[in-house]
């Protein structure tokens, strides 16, 4: 009995390899933690539990707003293929306008007009000074070489000049129109005085000089718009077009102020446009 009540004795004095905590847990070792530096608070200590699943508030946390960037893609597409869309159009249209004219331009083959001075001649020719006075009379022929399209010629703005510079005198002439394979004649009169139109002394006494020797040369221009039609289905666009006649001799008789245009002056004129 002596022995058996010293053994229970010792059992309970020996401890156990784990001592128990009222709620049945195991006793762990204390956390483990950083000294505190200078300054600054120590980070929280390392947590052997894993975090709960639930939020650990009495409130719910606030919906993550959502943004529908599917709306706002749809939206840039839809505006990206109207933009493709306009853009198309607008080169198909450019490139059949320009196919359709140069159909056109290839059946209908336009050519500009000719023109050639059929008379010229000048009335009261003075070139002394201090006055200067002139009369000059010109009638310059044009003609429609096209087969197909018919002229129509605007206002036509005359020029007469000396020395390719300076501008005597100026007129104009009403427009007119012309149909296919015909001709006409353009009747243009310029009157030169000191009231309408000033001319600088050392210009008349440039033309004083060259009248001495029996012959002047002028340079007549004409300046106008024309535009070519076929029926009512073709019509270009104006432009505008100047014609020029250089170097026309004009040859004086004696001493008179009336001078034509002599036979060996060039009559033909140069068309730009």
């Amino acid at each position: 009995m002596a022995s058996e009540s010293q053994q229970h004795n010792k059992g309970e004095s020996q401890p156990s390899e784990s001592t128990l905590f009222p709620s049945g847990r195991h006793k762990r070792p204390p956390p483990m933690s950083y000294p505190p530096t200078l300054g600054y608070a120590p980070p929280p200590p390392h947590s052997a539990y894993p975090p709960p699943g639930y939020y650990p508030y009495a409130r719910a946390p606030p919906p993550a707003y959502y943004v529908n960037s599917t709306v706002h893609q749809q939206g840039c597409q839809k505006s990206s293929s109207f933009l493709q869309g306009i853009l198309s159009t607008i080169i198909f249209l450019v490139m059949f306008i320009f196919t359709l004219q140069l159909i056109m331009l290839l059946a209908l083959r336009p050519e500009l007009p000719v023109f050639h001075v059929e008379d010229f001649s000048v009335l009261n020719f003075n070139a002394t000074m201090p006055t200067f006075t002139a009369i000059w009379e010109a009638y310059v022929s044009v003609k429609n070489p096209n087969t197909r399209l018919k002229i129509d010629f605007g206002p036509i703005h005359s020029h007469m000049y000396y020395d390719k510079d300076y501008i005597l005198a100026s007129a104009n002439s009403p427009k007119f129109s012309m149909e296919t394979k015909t001709r006409n004649v353009i009747h243009a009169r310029l009157s030169a005085n000191n009231t309408d139109n000033s001319v600088e002394s050392r210009v008349v006494d440039k033309l004083a000089k060259e009248r001495s020797n029996g012959a002047v040369g002028f340079h007549f221009r004409m300046v106008f718009s024309t535009c070519s039609r076929s029926g009512s289905w073709f019509r270009s666009n104006p432009r505008s077009m100047e014609v020029v006649c250089e170097d026309i001799k004009i040859a004086f008789a004696g001493a008179s102020g009336d001078g034509n245009i002599a036979a060996s002056a060039d009559r033909d004129c140069l068309v730009l446009s």
